[in-house]
Protein backbone atom coordinates (compact mmCIF):
# COMPACT_ATOMS: atom_id res chain seq x y z
CA UNK A 1 0.00 0.00 0.00
CA UNK A 2 1.13 3.25 -0.81
CA UNK A 3 1.81 5.51 2.29
CA UNK A 4 2.36 9.45 3.10
CA UNK A 5 5.13 9.67 5.46
CA UNK A 6 3.77 10.92 8.91
CA UNK A 7 4.65 10.71 12.29
CA UNK A 8 2.07 8.39 14.31
CA UNK A 9 -0.72 10.21 16.21
CA UNK A 10 -2.22 7.12 18.26
CA UNK A 11 -0.46 5.13 21.11
CA UNK A 12 1.47 2.15 20.14
CA UNK A 13 1.43 -0.85 23.30
CA UNK A 14 3.07 -4.32 23.25
CA UNK A 15 0.83 -5.82 25.55
CA UNK A 16 1.41 -9.75 26.37
CA UNK A 17 -2.25 -11.26 27.44
CA UNK A 18 -3.81 -8.26 26.57
CA UNK A 19 -7.19 -10.03 27.42
CA UNK A 20 -6.06 -11.38 31.00
CA UNK A 21 -8.10 -11.19 34.08
CA UNK A 22 -7.04 -7.76 35.08
CA UNK A 23 -6.14 -6.83 31.51
CA UNK A 24 -5.83 -3.05 32.44
CA UNK A 25 -3.01 -1.67 29.63
CA UNK A 26 -5.69 -2.40 26.68
CA UNK A 27 -8.70 -1.77 28.90
CA UNK A 28 -6.89 1.97 29.59
CA UNK A 29 -6.29 2.13 25.69
CA UNK A 30 -9.89 1.42 25.10
CA UNK A 31 -11.22 4.07 27.70
CA UNK A 32 -8.53 6.90 25.97
CA UNK A 33 -9.68 6.47 22.37
CA UNK A 34 -13.58 6.33 23.35
CA UNK A 35 -13.28 9.07 25.58
CA UNK A 36 -15.68 6.91 28.63
CA UNK A 37 -15.01 5.01 31.57
CA UNK A 38 -17.71 2.67 29.41
CA UNK A 39 -17.11 2.22 25.85
CA UNK A 40 -18.70 0.83 23.61
CA UNK A 41 -16.76 -2.06 20.93
CA UNK A 42 -17.52 -4.08 18.00
CA UNK A 43 -15.14 -7.46 17.32
CA UNK A 44 -13.99 -8.04 14.01
CA UNK A 45 -11.96 -11.16 14.79
CA UNK A 46 -9.73 -13.50 12.19
CA UNK A 47 -11.17 -16.81 11.85
CA UNK A 48 -7.38 -18.58 12.05
CA UNK A 49 -6.93 -16.43 15.58
CA UNK A 50 -10.76 -17.74 16.63
CA UNK A 51 -10.13 -21.22 15.73
CA UNK A 52 -6.27 -21.50 17.26
CA UNK A 53 -6.72 -19.60 20.34
CA UNK A 54 -8.06 -22.22 23.12
CA UNK A 55 -11.26 -20.32 24.83
CA UNK A 56 -10.54 -17.35 23.19
CA UNK A 57 -14.40 -16.22 23.19
CA UNK A 58 -14.90 -16.87 26.71
CA UNK A 59 -11.56 -14.50 27.78
CA UNK A 60 -12.47 -11.72 26.19
CA UNK A 61 -16.27 -11.61 27.14
CA UNK A 62 -14.71 -11.53 30.63
CA UNK A 63 -12.69 -9.00 30.26
CA UNK A 64 -15.31 -6.74 28.43
CA UNK A 65 -17.31 -7.45 31.44
CA UNK A 66 -14.64 -7.13 34.21
CA UNK A 67 -13.40 -3.80 32.66
CA UNK A 68 -16.80 -2.02 32.07
CA UNK A 69 -16.70 -2.42 28.24
CA UNK A 70 -20.04 -2.47 26.15
CA UNK A 71 -19.89 -5.09 23.29
CA UNK A 72 -22.23 -3.46 21.16
CA UNK A 73 -22.89 -6.73 18.46
CA UNK A 74 -22.09 -10.00 18.54
CA UNK A 75 -18.43 -10.56 16.89
CA UNK A 76 -17.95 -10.55 13.47
CA UNK A 77 -15.51 -13.45 12.46
CA UNK A 78 -14.27 -13.55 8.57
CA UNK A 79 -11.42 -15.66 7.06
CA UNK A 80 -7.88 -14.95 7.14
CA UNK A 81 -5.56 -14.70 3.50
CA UNK A 82 -5.86 -12.19 1.02
CA UNK A 83 -8.87 -14.29 -0.46
CA UNK A 84 -10.97 -11.87 2.05
CA UNK A 85 -10.11 -8.92 0.14
CA UNK A 86 -11.03 -10.22 -3.16
CA UNK A 87 -14.49 -11.11 -2.67
CA UNK A 88 -16.10 -8.32 -4.39
CA UNK A 89 -16.70 -6.32 -1.18
CA UNK A 90 -18.46 -8.78 0.79
CA UNK A 91 -16.55 -9.38 3.39
CA UNK A 92 -16.29 -5.16 4.29
CA UNK A 93 -20.09 -4.97 3.33
CA UNK A 94 -20.40 -7.71 6.34
CA UNK A 95 -18.95 -6.05 8.53
CA UNK A 96 -20.10 -2.22 7.22
CA UNK A 97 -23.43 -3.75 7.66
CA UNK A 98 -23.01 -5.05 11.55
CA UNK A 99 -21.40 -1.43 12.72
CA UNK A 100 -24.68 0.08 11.42
CA UNK A 101 -27.16 -2.66 12.86
CA UNK A 102 -25.32 -2.02 16.29
CA UNK A 103 -26.27 1.99 16.20
CA UNK A 104 -21.95 2.24 16.66
CA UNK A 105 -20.77 5.87 15.95
CA UNK A 106 -17.87 8.31 16.16
CA UNK A 107 -17.26 7.66 20.04
CA UNK A 108 -17.54 3.97 19.37
CA UNK A 109 -14.75 1.92 18.72
CA UNK A 110 -13.81 -1.01 16.46
CA UNK A 111 -11.48 -3.77 17.58
CA UNK A 112 -9.93 -5.43 14.61
CA UNK A 113 -7.82 -8.51 15.93
CA UNK A 114 -6.53 -10.12 12.88
CA UNK A 115 -3.59 -10.47 10.35
CA UNK A 116 -3.05 -7.73 8.03
CA UNK A 117 -6.34 -8.66 5.52
CA UNK A 118 -8.53 -8.73 8.55
CA UNK A 119 -7.13 -5.37 9.43
CA UNK A 120 -7.61 -4.17 5.84
CA UNK A 121 -11.38 -5.53 5.74
CA UNK A 122 -12.31 -4.15 9.00
CA UNK A 123 -10.42 -0.71 8.89
CA UNK A 124 -12.04 -0.48 4.99
CA UNK A 125 -15.58 -0.93 6.32
CA UNK A 126 -15.34 1.37 9.50
CA UNK A 127 -13.93 4.37 7.82
CA UNK A 128 -16.97 4.62 5.85
CA UNK A 129 -19.90 4.03 8.72
CA UNK A 130 -20.92 7.36 9.70
CA UNK A 131 -18.07 9.23 8.48
CA UNK A 132 -15.31 6.49 10.35
CA UNK A 133 -15.64 4.46 13.54
CA UNK A 134 -12.73 4.47 15.66
CA UNK A 135 -10.45 1.37 14.66
CA UNK A 136 -8.23 -0.15 17.60
CA UNK A 137 -5.87 -2.55 15.67
CA UNK A 138 -4.78 -5.54 17.41
CA UNK A 139 -2.21 -7.07 14.91
CA UNK A 140 -2.10 -11.37 15.04
CA UNK A 141 0.57 -12.40 12.59
CA UNK A 142 4.23 -11.72 12.63
CA UNK A 143 3.92 -9.18 9.72
CA UNK A 144 0.71 -7.24 10.91
CA UNK A 145 2.33 -6.93 13.76
CA UNK A 146 5.75 -5.47 11.77
CA UNK A 147 3.68 -3.49 9.40
CA UNK A 148 0.04 -3.53 8.50
CA UNK A 149 -1.17 -2.76 11.86
CA UNK A 150 0.65 0.61 10.90
CA UNK A 151 -0.57 1.62 7.85
CA UNK A 152 -2.17 4.91 6.91
CA UNK A 153 -5.07 3.20 4.75
CA UNK A 154 -7.25 0.05 4.44
CA UNK A 155 -7.99 -1.47 1.07
CA UNK A 156 -9.77 -3.94 -0.72
CA UNK A 157 -8.16 -6.04 -3.98
CA UNK A 158 -9.56 -6.60 -7.14
CA UNK A 159 -8.55 -10.08 -9.36
CA UNK A 160 -5.75 -8.13 -10.84
CA UNK A 161 -4.58 -5.06 -8.77
CA UNK A 162 -3.70 -5.53 -4.98
CA UNK A 163 -5.07 -2.85 -2.49
CA UNK A 164 -6.82 -1.13 -5.86
CA UNK A 165 -9.82 0.34 -3.39
CA UNK A 166 -8.19 2.36 -0.78
CA UNK A 167 -9.75 4.65 1.97
CA UNK A 168 -7.51 6.18 4.44
CA UNK A 169 -7.78 4.84 8.08
CA UNK A 170 -5.36 5.25 10.25
CA UNK A 171 -5.91 3.73 13.80
CA UNK A 172 -6.93 5.39 16.97
CA UNK A 173 -4.19 2.87 18.79
CA UNK A 174 -2.31 -0.41 18.24
CA UNK A 175 -1.94 -3.11 21.07
CA UNK A 176 0.41 -5.70 20.18
CA UNK A 177 -0.19 -8.88 22.03
CA UNK A 178 2.71 -11.01 21.00
CA UNK A 179 1.34 -14.31 22.00
CA UNK A 180 -1.13 -14.51 19.07
CA UNK A 181 1.86 -14.96 16.70
CA UNK A 182 2.21 -18.32 18.19
CA UNK A 183 -1.01 -19.52 16.72
CA UNK A 184 0.18 -18.79 13.26
CA UNK A 185 1.75 -21.83 10.68
CA UNK A 186 5.78 -21.70 10.53
CA UNK A 187 5.62 -20.25 7.03
CA UNK A 188 3.57 -17.38 7.89
CA UNK A 189 5.87 -16.89 11.06
CA UNK A 190 8.94 -16.65 8.99
CA UNK A 191 7.88 -14.81 6.18
CA UNK A 192 6.75 -12.06 8.60
CA UNK A 193 10.14 -11.51 9.89
CA UNK A 194 10.51 -10.07 6.19
CA UNK A 195 8.86 -7.21 6.91
CA UNK A 196 10.87 -5.99 10.15
CA UNK A 197 14.08 -6.19 7.34
CA UNK A 198 12.05 -4.25 4.96
CA UNK A 199 12.12 -1.43 7.45
CA UNK A 200 15.70 -1.73 8.57
CA UNK A 201 17.01 -1.88 5.57
CA UNK A 202 16.19 1.69 5.05
CA UNK A 203 15.56 3.22 8.03
CA UNK A 204 17.40 1.79 10.52
CA UNK A 205 21.02 0.73 10.03
CA UNK A 206 21.93 -0.58 13.40
CA UNK A 207 18.67 -2.55 13.45
CA UNK A 208 19.40 -4.09 10.21
CA UNK A 209 22.45 -5.93 11.51
CA UNK A 210 20.89 -7.18 14.60
CA UNK A 211 18.16 -8.57 12.97
CA UNK A 212 20.88 -10.22 10.61
CA UNK A 213 22.19 -12.01 13.67
CA UNK A 214 18.57 -12.96 14.86
CA UNK A 215 17.40 -14.66 11.63
CA UNK A 216 18.18 -18.37 12.68
CA UNK A 217 16.31 -17.86 15.92
CA UNK A 218 13.53 -16.72 13.98
CA UNK A 219 13.64 -19.62 11.96
CA UNK A 220 13.17 -21.77 15.01
CA UNK A 221 9.92 -20.14 15.84
CA UNK A 222 12.62 -18.34 19.62
CA UNK A 223 9.25 -16.28 20.90
CA UNK A 224 12.22 -14.19 22.74
CA UNK A 225 13.48 -13.44 19.43
CA UNK A 226 10.38 -12.30 17.95
CA UNK A 227 9.72 -10.47 20.94
CA UNK A 228 12.38 -7.95 21.02
CA UNK A 229 12.13 -7.77 16.85
CA UNK A 230 8.46 -6.41 17.59
CA UNK A 231 9.56 -4.42 20.50
CA UNK A 232 12.67 -3.09 18.42
CA UNK A 233 10.97 -2.14 15.30
CA UNK A 234 7.92 -0.42 16.91
CA UNK A 235 10.63 2.01 18.91
CA UNK A 236 12.64 2.75 16.18
CA UNK A 237 9.91 3.48 13.86
CA UNK A 238 7.97 6.24 15.77
CA UNK A 239 8.36 9.69 14.09
CA UNK A 240 10.64 8.23 11.12
CA UNK A 241 9.10 7.85 7.52
CA UNK A 242 6.91 5.35 6.20
CA UNK A 243 9.24 2.98 3.94
CA UNK A 244 7.64 2.49 0.47
CA UNK A 245 10.49 0.09 -0.86
CA UNK A 246 9.70 -3.20 -2.66
CA UNK A 247 6.14 -2.63 -2.21
CA UNK A 248 5.33 -2.22 -6.17
CA UNK A 249 7.23 -5.44 -6.46
CA UNK A 250 5.19 -7.26 -3.49
CA UNK A 251 2.34 -6.45 -4.73
CA UNK A 252 2.66 -7.13 -8.25
CA UNK A 253 3.83 -10.54 -7.75
CA UNK A 254 0.86 -11.65 -5.24
CA UNK A 255 -1.74 -10.18 -8.35
CA UNK A 256 0.39 -12.28 -10.43
CA UNK A 257 0.02 -15.16 -8.89
CA UNK A 258 -3.45 -15.03 -8.39
CA UNK A 259 -2.62 -14.19 -4.19
CA UNK A 260 -1.58 -17.88 -4.08
CA UNK A 261 2.03 -15.75 -2.72
CA UNK A 262 1.61 -15.36 0.14
CA UNK A 263 2.54 -11.45 1.45
CA UNK A 264 5.02 -12.00 3.60
CA UNK A 265 6.83 -14.39 1.00
CA UNK A 266 6.20 -11.62 -1.84
CA UNK A 267 8.04 -9.18 0.17
CA UNK A 268 11.19 -11.03 0.98
CA UNK A 269 11.86 -11.47 -3.23
CA UNK A 270 10.81 -8.36 -3.81
CA UNK A 271 13.62 -6.54 -1.26
CA UNK A 272 16.25 -8.95 -3.16
CA UNK A 273 15.14 -7.45 -6.26
CA UNK A 274 15.19 -3.87 -5.33
CA UNK A 275 18.57 -4.42 -3.52
CA UNK A 276 20.17 -6.05 -6.83
CA UNK A 277 18.84 -3.16 -8.56
CA UNK A 278 19.98 -0.83 -6.31
CA UNK A 279 23.43 -2.24 -6.42
CA UNK A 280 22.98 -2.39 -10.24
CA UNK A 281 22.40 1.45 -9.96
CA UNK A 282 25.67 1.86 -7.38
CA UNK A 283 23.40 3.07 -4.77
CA UNK A 284 23.91 0.03 -2.39
CA UNK A 285 27.24 -1.71 -1.79
CA UNK A 286 27.20 -5.53 -2.32
CA UNK A 287 28.25 -6.18 1.30
CA UNK A 288 25.07 -4.28 2.34
CA UNK A 289 22.88 -6.24 -0.16
CA UNK A 290 24.23 -9.28 1.00
CA UNK A 291 23.68 -8.42 4.75
CA UNK A 292 19.77 -8.09 3.68
CA UNK A 293 19.58 -11.02 1.14
CA UNK A 294 21.24 -13.97 3.75
CA UNK A 295 18.79 -12.16 6.66
CA UNK A 296 15.45 -13.57 4.85
CA UNK A 297 17.43 -16.57 2.99
CA UNK A 298 18.46 -17.41 7.19
CA UNK A 299 15.10 -16.66 8.68
CA UNK A 300 13.03 -18.70 6.22
CA UNK A 301 11.07 -15.59 4.45
CA UNK A 302 12.74 -16.74 0.92
CA UNK A 303 11.12 -20.30 1.46
CA UNK A 304 8.45 -19.25 -0.82
CA UNK A 305 10.98 -18.73 -3.66
CA UNK A 306 10.97 -22.06 -5.49
CA UNK A 307 7.83 -21.39 -6.18
CA UNK A 308 7.70 -18.35 -7.49
CA UNK A 309 10.07 -19.23 -10.29
CA UNK A 310 7.42 -18.94 -12.98
CA UNK A 311 6.50 -15.28 -12.06
CA UNK A 312 10.30 -14.40 -12.20
CA UNK A 313 10.38 -15.57 -15.39
CA UNK A 314 7.23 -13.04 -16.19
CA UNK A 315 9.50 -9.85 -16.12
CA UNK A 316 7.60 -7.65 -18.43
CA UNK A 317 4.32 -8.24 -16.58
CA UNK A 318 6.17 -8.38 -13.00
CA UNK A 319 7.46 -4.81 -14.49
CA UNK A 320 3.85 -3.59 -14.96
CA UNK A 321 4.19 -3.11 -11.18
CA UNK A 322 6.04 -0.04 -12.00
CA UNK A 323 3.27 0.86 -13.43
CA UNK A 324 0.54 0.24 -10.90
CA UNK A 325 3.28 2.14 -8.54
CA UNK A 326 3.04 5.35 -10.69
CA UNK A 327 -1.05 5.38 -10.51
CA UNK A 328 -0.93 4.64 -6.81
CA UNK A 329 2.02 7.24 -5.73
CA UNK A 330 1.46 9.80 -7.94
CA UNK A 331 5.10 9.61 -9.28
CA UNK A 332 7.16 7.18 -11.27
CA UNK A 333 9.72 7.49 -8.92
CA UNK A 334 10.47 4.44 -6.62
CA UNK A 335 12.39 4.28 -3.32
CA UNK A 336 15.82 2.14 -3.33
CA UNK A 337 17.92 1.11 -0.91
CA UNK A 338 21.28 3.41 -0.34
CA UNK A 339 23.43 2.99 2.61
CA UNK A 340 22.36 0.42 4.90
CA UNK A 341 19.91 1.72 7.01
CA UNK A 342 18.99 4.66 4.18
CA UNK A 343 17.13 5.01 1.21
CA UNK A 344 17.41 6.86 -2.01
CA UNK A 345 14.36 8.19 -4.35
CA UNK A 346 15.01 6.64 -7.95
CA UNK A 347 13.35 8.74 -10.96
CA UNK A 348 12.11 6.97 -13.99
CA UNK A 349 13.69 2.82 -12.90
CA UNK A 350 15.69 1.79 -15.86
CA UNK A 351 13.22 -1.07 -16.76
CA UNK A 352 16.16 -3.24 -18.76
CA UNK A 353 18.34 -3.11 -15.97
CA UNK A 354 15.25 -4.45 -13.78
CA UNK A 355 15.20 -7.03 -16.77
CA UNK A 356 18.56 -8.29 -16.00
CA UNK A 357 18.40 -7.94 -12.21
CA UNK A 358 15.45 -10.17 -12.78
CA UNK A 359 16.93 -12.85 -15.18
CA UNK A 360 20.17 -12.54 -12.82
CA UNK A 361 17.86 -13.23 -9.48
CA UNK A 362 16.15 -16.16 -10.93
CA UNK A 363 19.09 -17.96 -12.58
CA UNK A 364 20.89 -17.76 -9.29
CA UNK A 365 17.72 -18.77 -7.70
CA UNK A 366 17.84 -21.71 -9.65
CA UNK A 367 20.98 -22.45 -9.03
CA UNK A 368 22.48 -22.42 -12.44
CA UNK A 369 25.15 -19.84 -11.54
Amino acid sequence: MARKSTEAKYPVKIVEDAFAEGGAQLAETLKAVAGSESPRVAVVADANVVQRTEGLGRKMGKFFQDNAVQLAASPVVISGGEKVKTDNFQSAMLVANSLVDAKLGVNDVVIALGGGTVLDVAGYAAAQVRGGIKVLRMPTTVASMLDAAFAEYAAVDTVAVKDAFRIRSEPAAVVIDPLFAKTVLDGVWRAGFGEAVRYAAVCDGPLMKKLAKRAEAIRSRDYDALKETVAECAASRAGKPYPTFALWCAARLEAMSGYKLPHGYAVAIAICIDCAYAVKAKKMKESDQELVCRALADCGALDGLPHSHHLLGQSESLLRGLDAWALFSGSDSISVPGALGKSVMMESPDRAAFTEVIADFLSVSRGEE
